[in-house]
């Protein structure tokens, strides 16, 4: 008993490990939603791994007790220090994203540019045929109307 209870604490100070990573993909992304949910999933699924291992699939109360006080351990203690720290590396992050992301476009207008020209001399050649057939058009109506005269 007093090992899975260990082990209850040691699984709640890894899942507030966890929810330091997931908190710093929230703040990279600007997500929240997302990645909340997807921490409650993911710690859903492993408290339940976690009852069947140590009791069979059964709840008793002291379980999930001692892994929310594994979880507050972390949180209060490492989780308060790397929250400082997740800020400044997440703000790095975005500002590197975003010079990312102008260069993509940037580099994508470059890919953009053999189409656009092409599409100019498309359209402007099809208007000077299409102006070249509409005038022999006229003109040989022209000529069929000189001729029956």
């Amino acid at each position: 008993m007093a090992e899975a209870l260990f082990y209850a604490v040691l699984l709640g100070g890894i899942m507030g490990a966890c929810y330091d990573i997931f908190r710093l993909l929230r703040l990279i992304l600007n997500d929240k939603f997302f990645f909340d949910f997807l921490y409650c999933v993911f710690f859903a699924v492993v408290f339940y791994c976690y009852i069947l291992i140590f009791n069979s699939g059964s709840i008793r109360i002291y379980y999930p007790a001692f892994i929310m006080l594994g979880f507050l351990l972390y949180i209060f203690t490492l989780g308060s220090v790397t929250k400082g720290l997740e800020v400044a590396v997440a703000k790095k992050i975005k500002i590197r994203l975003k010079k990312l992301k102008n260069r993509i476009k940037s580099f994508k207008k470059v890919l953009q540019l053999p189409h656009g020209i092409y599409y100019n001399i498309k359209e402007k050649s099809a208007k000077v045929i299409k102006t070249k057939i509409g005038d022999d058009k006229g003109d040989s109506a022209k000529r069929q109307r000189k001729r029956s005269k």
